[in-house]
């Protein structure tokens, strides 16, 4: 006995002092604001180091602190560039790798900074009147090109023209469509790109008009670009007249000392992502052929300058490519493409037009190719890892980490790996999905289960680690098995899969999802079928309002910024190619459309208990889709209980809220997942 005690004391002791794993506990809200998050690698020119920007939220000040790193990429500990309190981000390695110019905001509007790669203090380059971003320097280092949000020169606000005989007076004048986008209010100003001189820091607009470049809405990360030579800009345009109905944006060049704009594109539908290659020979960019839709699928297009002949590299590839880069020797490009619940990464050479898989695996971003062309960089993230830094051989191979800077959270807090699924959904459909297990399972247990829809509805669920959405592992911490399904209308499996749900929003997809979770019942004997619970959010809040008025088998639902009512719906959200495409041309030209797959006409059906949530400032989905939700539940006198943020958009963002957001939904699934 005195035995046994002495070794309890022992090993207590061992694990006081660190030296045995402690067992690690479930993710909580709040210690999504402990992930630091790992963004935008950029290599230095002679390719021994990746900036990076590391960027760490502070829960109790609802704020965000941006820092720049720089690793190592043969191997090393990271040493932080910049320090303070504000954000600073988007590091850009001057030519010669001397300086690194960046974006801060630690002086009040985000401007440009520069500061020595190896360290120093940082100046300031701009004094920008709005904020700078996307900063890009010209190949001779004399200079950058950026992109500022300005009222196009000799036209006058019109926010108040009664200013000043009504000072106090708060109204908007809106003259066109597209007057707002997902949280903001767009009023008279317009995204320009902006050249900025590296003597002075002084500023020229290099596209003047009233126009937006980048655009604000079907943007890229890189939506304009310096020639190899540094002879022109080519930059994203929209040119509709109502931008709000329409997915055309058009590249279009102009010379740098100034001069008349050509465009390059004649493509009726989206034209995006310009990139040089490094010879200058050609430019790519990424291109959709359906007017009107902008889920289509996207590929990868190259122009020779020289002939102006285009071809697209990616025909035969069922799938879109989301980001890309120029090998050194313009011979190839890699990009990364979204594949049944992963990003991965692949490469096609411009010679033959061969595309070859290279990684698939989690979910990367920030795709980089090293000077030499030997060494891929990129971020990925898995559902039970956040982002790190990793670098891989450009011919494939295993992936390396570079960074660890979640290294202590995870060592406190378990997240679970997803497991793949695989079933058969409406007309006979091989469907995919992924099953989460609880945090510390017992196999013995019965364990509720909460089918988490997601929105879109051409989104996907995928091994990913998610901070601003519904992150995988919050759902299960409280003891649930997740089940997230990639119903019809997913992209990453095809785009017949993807287009089969426009026009059918609660047909072939619900099916789908009630397919999905039947299977996973039949098949996991750990799962409890007598207690399951639905969530969703904007697409997939509109399946649990549908789910709620044709099947009684949840115990409870959450519905968070769902679509309620369609016809009301296409009259308040911002970017009506949405709705035109995915619901029907209007609700006066296609009544039946809306009439047959708006939530709100089953409403006589609803019985199921509803948490539902929403902001007041959702543009996409605007609020009163979910008060509408909620009065009809109580009047019906269904158990319901709203969740309103009046300084929320469409995602619940500030910290704090985001906090408040995910105690609700726990404390609701709760009462009635016991």
């Amino acid at each position: 006995m005195r035995t046994w005690i002495r070794w309890i004391v022992f090993l207590t002791v061992l694990a006081a002092a660190g030296w045995l794993p402690a067992e690690r506990r479930s993710l909580q809200p709040e210690d999504l604001y402990r992930v630091l998050e790992v963004a935008d690698p950029q290599v230095s020119p002679d390719g021994r180091h990746v900036a990076v920007t590391v960027t760490r939220v502070t829960l109790a000040d609802n704020a965000a602190d941006s820092d720049i790193w720089l690793v190592p990429l043969d191997g090393g500990a990271p040493r932080r560039l910049t320090a303070g309190p504000k954000e600073d981000h988007s590091p850009r390695w001057s030519p010669d790798g001397r300086v690194i110019a960046f974006v801060s905001n630690r002086d009040g509007v985000a401007d440009l900074w520069l500061i020595a790669a190896d360290g120093g203090e940082a100046r300031r380059l701009t004094q920008s009147k709005a904020d700078i971003q996307s900063p890009l320097w010209l190949p001779d280092g004399r200079g950058l090109v950026c992109a500022v949000r300005k009222v196009p020169e000799g036209q006058a606000e019109t926010e108040n023209p009664y200013g000043a005989e009504l000072p106090k007076c708060t109204a908007r004048t809106i003259d066109r469509l597209l007057y707002r986008q997902w949280d903001t209010w767009l009023g008279d100003a317009r995204n320009h790109v902006f050249h900025v001189e590296l003597a002075g820091g002084t500023m020229r607009d290099l596209t003047p008009g009233d126009f937006d470049t980048p655009p604000v809405s079907l943007a890229s990360r890189h939506d304009f670009a310096v020639s190899p030579e540094g002879a022109e800009l080519c930059y994203v345009r929209v040119t509709a007249p109502e931008p709000a109905l329409s997915t055309n944006l058009d590249l279009y060049r102009v010379p740098l000392a100034g001069g008349d704009p050509e465009r390059l594109t004649p493509n009726p539908a989206l034209d995006k992502q310009p990139r040089y290659s490094p010879d200058g020979r050609f430019l790519a960019y990424v291109a959709m052929t359906q007017p009107g839709y902008e889920s289509d699928t996207e590929r990868l297009v190259v122009m020779d300058r020289r002939t102006g002949e285009r071809r697209d590299l990616t025909a035969a590839l069922d799938r879109s490519v989301v980001e890309f880069a120029w090998h050194p020797d313009s011979s190839r490009l890699f990009f990364t493409t979204r594949d049944e619940g992963r990003t991965g990464i692949c490469t096609v050479d411009l010679a033959a037009g061969r595309v070859e898989r290279l990684a698939h695996a989690g979910t990367v971003t920030g795709l980089r190719v090293t000077p030499d062309g030997r060494r891929l960089v990129f971020i990925r993230s898995h559902a039970h890892q956040p982002g790190e830094l990793y670098a891989m051989p450009a011919a494939g191979g295993e992936a390396r980490s570079l960074t660890a800077f979640n290294r202590e959270l995870l060592q406190e807090v378990e997240l679970p790996a997803l497991e793949d699924f695989w079933f058969t959904g409406a007309d006979g459909a091989r469907v995919h999905g992924f099953l989460l297990r609880p945090p510390r399972f017992d196999p013995g247990r019965k364990y509720p289960v909460v089918m988490t829809i997601h929105g879109g509805p051409q989104g996907m669920w995928a091994d990913e680690f998610l901070t601003d959405w519904f992150t995988h592992s919050l759902i299960t911490a409280p003891g649930y098995v997740g089940v997230f399904i990639n119903p019809r209308g997913s992209e990453g499996y095809g785009a017949r899969f993807r287009e089969e749900v426009s026009r059918d929003y609660g047909g072939r997809c619900y099916l789908d999802l009630m397919a999905g979770l039947d299977h996973v019942l039949a098949s996991y004997p750990f799962v409890d079928a007598g207690r399951q619970a639905a969530v969703g959010g904007s697409f997939g809040g509109y399946s649990v309002n549908w789910i709620m008025g044709h099947t009684t088998r949840f115990k409870c639902l959450v519905s968070h910024a769902g679509l309620y009512n369609l016809a009301a719906f296409y009259g308040a959200t911002e970017e009506l190619w949405y709705p035109a495409w995915d619901m029907g041309e209007t609700p006066w030209t296609m009544p039946e459309l809306y009439a047959r797959w708006s939530p709100h006409a089953r409403a006589a059906a609803f019985a199921t208990p509803t948490l539902v949530t929403h902001g007041e400032i959702d543009f996409r989905v605007p609020v009163t889709e979910g008060l509408s939700l909620f009065t009809t539940l109580r009047v019906k006198g269904v158990p319901a209980r709203l969740l309103y943020f009046p300084d929320e958009g469409h995602v619940i963002e500030k910290p704090q809220n985001n906090v408040r957001w995910w105690k609700e939904i726990h404390r609701w699934l709760g009462d009635y997942l016991k």
